[in-house]
């Protein structure tokens, strides 16, 4: 059973300076130094290696050619892992674009981690109430049993991973005790039939480390997950990077540091309010938020994401990023 914080959740990070300039060595696999770019494999700073990708619906009429470009550029800026936002969003389905994605993980070598379902009135639904709650877990549930059944023949591919939830578990709605309960009863269930199995999650600020540590820790264990992808939250502004260098390490030590791995936003929001909007990061930024997460985790950081803040088909900022990390003196 869950134990709810008791009262007076407010945010107690301990003022920390903005570390910049870290050195460190990023160690690079013997085999992969035959499938990036030189320049590239040889760069001493870290760098995430995998990225999120999404689809939306404009993506349903890109033809082979466009997506072998956008597959191209990611493996130019070093990516050797997707992880699938998700495979259908509402009513539309995307598990045309997840194989294709998993014939060109397979045909460069890459891993793939699959997103499920995802229904865009899951937010709505969590701030209605227990009932609600319920309702959307249940729906939850089917569509993502049904969406793995679509996406069948991936567990055959040598580039499959795993599977993803797509939805994002905050600190906001599941500390009552009965609902974190109905959250770990229905992640159990789910990894019953779909494992490997990994949930994404994220703070809002709001909390104290140690009550999302011990949040944490408590979902993990009764859920069964097998990696907790937890988003930094640098780029949103949920986040400074010295109050994430003072969560993550608890954070580490409640999941585990083989569980656990970390979100690099790889954007700086724009927008206070409205539609969100966002553009690309600076390099050093991600740089640094690179090193903390390696620094606490035993897995490499995931950037969310690539394709639209650091590659030409996400606009001119994001081409100009993309040409100055492949330049003869990107990020050495």
């Amino acid at each position: 059973m869950w134990t709810p914080p008791g009262a007076g959740g407010s945010r107690v990070f301990a003022a920390r300076p903005v570390y910049a300039g870290l050195q460190v060595q990023q160690f690079v696999r013997r085999r992969d130094l035959f499938r990036l770019p030189l320049a590239l494999a040889l760069r001493p700073r870290p760098w995430p290696g995998g990225t999120f990708l999404q689809f939306w619906s404009a993506h349903l009429i890109w033809d082979d050619a466009r997506w072998s470009r956008l597959y191209q550029h990611l493996s130019e800026i070093g990516v050797t892992e997707l992880v699938v936002q998700w495979s259908r969003y509402d009513d539309i389905g995307y598990v045309p674009l997840v194989l294709r994605a998993a014939d060109e993980c397979d045909a460069r070598d890459w891993t793939l981690h699959a997103g499920l379902a995802h229904h865009s009135q899951w937010w709505t639904a969590l701030e209605q109430g227990p009932a609600a709650r319920a309702q959307a877990l249940a729906r939850a549930f089917a569509a993502h049993l049904e969406c793995a059944r679509e996406l069948a023949p991936l567990a055959r591919r040598r580039c499959f991973r795993g599977w993803y939830l797509p939805e994002e578990i905050d600190d906001v709605h599941w500390q009552a005790a009965a609902g974190v309960d109905a959250l770990c009863g229905h992640l159990s269930r789910l990894h019953h039939s779909l494992h490997p199995l990994s949930a994404g999650g994220f703070t809002s600020g709001r909390a104290a480390p140690s009550t999302l540590a011990r949040f944490w820790a408590h979902l993990r264990r009764e859920s069964k997950l097998d990696t907790v992808l937890f988003q930094d939250g640098i780029g949103a502004g949920n986040l400074s990077l010295p109050q994430w260098e003072t969560l993550l390490p608890v954070l580490s030590r409640s999941v585990g540091p083989r569980r656990l791995r970390v979100v690099v936003e790889a954007f700086e929001q724009i927008s206070a309010s409205g539609p969100f909007q966002a553009r690309p990061a600076p390099v050093e930024r991600i740089e640094a938020q690179t090193t903390l997460a390696r620094r606490w985790t035993r897995r490499p950081p995931i950037a969310f994401s690539f394709p639209e803040y650091f590659t030409p088909e996400g606009g001119a900022e994001a081409r100009a990023r993309f040409e100055l990390l492949r330049g003869p003196h990107g990020r050495q």
